[in-house]
């Protein structure tokens, strides 16, 4: 683990048309950057794929059985939280493992509130180059090398219509 850095995963979860699922923040009423795709941290004895479908529950409501795993990422991406959001000192910023997903269900299957704390009030289908451009700023490097990834995989799914 690299010291300072919170092991967590990220999922970018697609539709059969490519369009990416972009959460709304709860609690971000009035504020720029409201979406970002789901993520999470890993916790103690978990691996990044027991975690992902965790959080994926968790923030989307959807089951293992609902998506198909297309990708994982080659490698592990960090960002730094800038000082007024980091709440530990000893938490510099976030180590992430990210995964591709397509929906293989219904959308509704999707369920915000299926844990207690509702990570998202709302949702929206996205396309691939506009993702990056809807977060937070300190999380659009990271966003950037995410769909620099998974962009060849979506593109090849896309060309199979």
């Amino acid at each position: 683990m690299t010291k300072g850095y919170r092991p967590n995963v990220g999922m970018m979860i697609i539709n059969a048309e490519g369009k990416v699922w972009m959460g709304i923040r709860s609690k971000s009423e009035g504020q720029p950057y409201r979406m970002q795709m789901p993520q999470g941290g890993i916790d103690k004895g978990e691996t990044p794929k027991d975690a992902v479908y965790r959080e994926m529950w968790e923030e989307t409501g959807l089951h293992p059985q609902d998506v198909k795993l297309l990708a994982t990422a080659r490698k592990w991406y960090k960002y730094d939280l800038p000082e007024t959001v980091r709440r530990r000192r000893s938490i510099r910023g976030q180590r992430q493992k990210w995964f591709l997903f397509l929906l293989t269900a219904d959308e509704s299957k999707f369920n915000l509130k299926s844990d207690v704390y509702q990570e998202f009030v709302d949702y929206q289908w996205v396309d691939l180059e506009q993702v990056a451009s809807l977060v937070i700023p300190f999380k659009q490097e990271v966003y950037h090398q995410v769909i620099s990834d998974f962009a060849p995989v979506i593109n090849l799914l896309n060309k199979g219509d």
